[in-house]
């Protein structure tokens, strides 16, 4: 954005508030009183300020992958961020801080290159086209979408592929077509005919795998954009195709265009593809496994720094231009910004504004936020994340929802914050619809199972379900998601920057205000030192972290890669030893996942002085849900802590799935059954002790002394901490954990 711009917009903020022309304050003056709900200061929130944001975002990395998460552009997106909020004068001058955090997550793509050249008849015309991401969470099949199939290679290697072109209108031609007539050619191909939000995910992957079949030397998808419901729009194009998954021997480079794209090779209708008589890929791709990512966060001091309110957006997006999904909540955060900074005001608590990493990737970002903000999150009044602003096809309805998880499984009502935030947006005019979903949203999941209220504001609908969802439904996750979809959009994205101002000018007086736990008696202390998985704590095992605060336990968390002291466990009723985990790949650098001689000293110390340590365990990485992933070549180390009370995992793995527990022990008191991950559980044998709950494969959870006074759990399968989607299994077990910890 140009100087110029920002400065007349500030002076216009200044002049609306304060009757005056002139330039920022500096230093600023007294703070002022929180501002009213409604008025002068909501006014000064600019659509055109957020969007002209939004159009710096698209532009970064350009076809090349764009804010891919855990790319250069996902990196320059933060570099942009950090450089507008050094602009801000009169937030510099009130101690404004920000904090760059660089954390792994299980696989990185970076696209390099992704060239298209057309032959219509002899005139070579170069159009845009992007490169596909790959899969998400599986190195194997992630490695076919690297132009040279090496793990962690970030040099320059090239793939050109050169032929002539057919085009393949739909399923029919391509079951009638000879097999030797389309090998060795260059696809080119609707994506509505192999559309995951059409066909669904094993229909997109069985077209895409007879596509492969046929061993063409290249592929380019073409989209259509589509407002009107049941056409294809392109969702899914980049980052989740039937190709992603579509199993065959040889992946060639495959790109995606856009048809308003190629107007300027006379292309502009899809039957005007078959006028192509050749085409030339060039591809550059490098999958790296783990890859770096970041988040950005900058703090606003308030007038009361013993509290704060926590904004958060995804910087990120899914290989897409991203402009809506979440360039939107991203320019909101910094439109926040550059009202107080206008305004020359000071928040009447602290304002923490995150740019998360890598949300499309599983919630990294906000994953590894709340594992090193654990005292923030004690003092954090609630959590608003902005994921997103939608275009809703023709005829869709959408309205301004706030989504939370709350306990109501647990027996415990919605959460107030939800309905405060709604009644201060109906105050300013801004209807806003609250929804109760025990599903993962965005960011603000993460905060969950630290007790800290939170919400995600989304333009969406129930009725975008029945169209494939909002992904398919409101235009996001595809290449249309773009500057002009926001400019559409333009009334809602101001009400989006205006409910987040009013989140942060009038908070909860306290930060139990918006809780529904009663005041913590001793503290759970979960042990991630040698846990990376982003996916194994309690920012994914929510309701377990619910269900220790609703008992009085307040739930901390050692991040990976800190040693545990002694200072780290006082008034720690339960410490949960997490299972060694990280993201190394077995055909990269061997993994260093285990506990440092300090920590496996001050747990064992912890123990024999009359504590409750629960061991864990997990032969595999889990996602949520207690989705099975990769195996866990880590798993042993856990024997470094267990080897201390007697116990050993053997390295063998559970065949059992659910469980029925003995009965007779406080610590299973309610419990009628538990439920394992798949193949997840690690046997153990023990020393001395009592078996709790075991199976055909051996034991499940085991209790043995330590000191006079001490015990150790040990649980086969850190899966127990969490339930599978759609279950309540190990829910008993919980609220018989945290009652056994604070009453032993």
């Amino acid at each position: 954005m140009k100087k110029t711009s920002f400065f007349f917009q500030a002076c216009l903020a200044a002049a609306l508030l304060a009757g005056c022309a002139a330039p920022p304050i500096t230093p600023p003056p007294a703070p002022q009183p929180p501002a009213p709900p409604s008025g002068s200061l909501l006014e000064t929130v600019s659509a055109d300020e957020m969007l002209a944001t939004i159009r710096d975002l698209t532009e970064i990395e350009v076809f090349s992958g764009w804010r891919n998460s855990a790319s250069s552009g996902e990196a320059q997106a933060l570099d942009y961020m950090e450089e507008r909020l050094r602009a801000f004068s009169n937030l510099q001058a009130m101690g404004l801080t920000t904090e760059r955090q660089t954390f792994n997550v299980q696989i990185g793509a970076e696209l390099r290159e992704s060239s298209l050249y057309l032959d219509i008849g002899g005139k070579i015309v170069e159009v845009p086209a992007d490169g596909l991401r790959g899969h998400r969470d599986d190195p194997n099949l992630a490695l076919r979408f690297d132009s040279d199939g090496r793990l962690n290679d970030s040099q320059p290697d090239p793939v050109e592929v050169e032929n002539a072109a057919v085009y393949i209108a739909s399923e029919e031609a391509l079951n009638a077509a000879p097999a030797a007539e389309l090998r060795g050619k260059i696809f080119l191909v609707p994506y509505a005919m192999l559309d995951r939000g059409r066909l669904g995910v094993s229909g997109a992957t069985a077209v895409s795998a007879r596509l492969l079949s046929k061993d063409p030397a290249g592929i380019v998808m073409v989209t259509q954009y589509s407002t009107r419901p049941g056409e294809s729009n392109g969702a899914f194009a980049g980052d989740g195709s039937g190709f992603t998954t579509a199993e065959s021997p040889h992946t060639p480079p495959i790109l995606y265009t856009r048809l308003e794209d190629l107007s300027a090779a006379g292309i502009h209708s899809l039957d005007d593809l078959a006028a192509v008589d050749g085409a030339r890929l060039v591809w550059d791709a490098d999958i790296s496994a783990p890859a770096a990512s970041g988040n950005l966060i900058a703090r606003i001091p308030g007038q009361d720094a013993s509290k704060a309110v926590i904004l958060g957006a995804h910087i990120d997006s899914p290989n897409a231009p991203g402009a809506m999904d979440d360039g939107s909540g991203s320019a909101v955060l910094l439109e926040v910004a550059r009202v107080f900074n206008a305004a020359a005001l000071q928040p009447p608590v602290d304002v923490v504004l995150v740019w998360f990493g890598s949300e499309e990737l599983g919630l990294y970002g906000s994953a590894h936020f709340t594992a090193t903000h654990q005292e923030l999150l004690d003092r954090t009044i609630a959590m608003l994340q902005i994921d997103d602003l939608t275009r809703p096809l023709d005829g869709v309805p959408a309205d301004l929802y706030l989504v939370t998880w709350s306990a109501s499984a647990l027996g415990k009502p919605q959460i107030p914050w939800p309905q405060a935030l709604s009644g201060l947006g109906a105050e300013a005019g801004i209807p806003l619809k609250v929804v109760d979903e025990h599903s993962i949203y965005s960011d603000n999941n993460s905060f969950g199972g630290y007790n800290v209220p939170n919400l995600n504001l989304i333009y969406m609908s129930p009725e975008m379900e029945s169209l494939g969802g909002v992904w398919v439904a409101g235009t996001i996750h595809s290449p249309y998601d773009t500057l002009e979809r926001a400019q559409e959009m333009r009334d809602v994205l101001q009400q989006m920057g205006q409910v987040a101002l009013l989140a942060v000018t009038r908070p909860g007086p306290d930060p139990a205000s918006y809780r529904v736990t009663p005041p913590a008696r001793q503290r759970a202390v979960f042990v991630a030192s040698c846990t990376e998985a982003a996916h194994m704590t309690p920012g994914t095992f929510l309701e377990m972290g619910m269900a220790l605060s609703l008992a009085g336990l307040d739930v901390d968390l050692i991040p990976y890669g800190q040693a545990v002291t002694a200072q780290d466990l006082q008034g720690a009723s339960l410490v949960v030893a997490l299972p060694c985990v990280d993201y190394a790949y077995t055909n990269a650098t061997p993994s260093a996942a285990t506990l440092s001689a300090e920590s496996l000293q001050a747990l064992q110390d912890y123990a024999e002085s009359g504590g409750l340590l629960l061991i864990t365990n997990s032969a595999h990485q889990l996602k949520y849900g207690n989705t099975v992933m990769a195996p866990n070549e880590d798993a042993l180390a856990m024997n470094d802590l267990a080897g201390r009370f007697g116990v050993t995992f053997t390295g063998e793995a559970h065949t059992d799935g659910s469980v029925s527990p003995s009965q007779g022990h406080p610590l299973l008191e309610g419990v009628s059954g538990l439920q394992m991950a798949g193949s997840n559980g690690m046997v153990f044998e023990m020393q001395s002790g009592s078996v709790l709950a075991g199976g055909p494969s051996g034991a499940v959870i085991g209790l043995t002394p330590a000191g006079e006074k001490g015990e150790v759990i040990i649980l086969a399968d850190v899966a127990l901490l969490n339930n599978a989607w759609g279950s309540s299994a190990n829910t008993a077990f919980w609220k018989a954990l945290a009652s056994y910890s604070l009453e032993r």
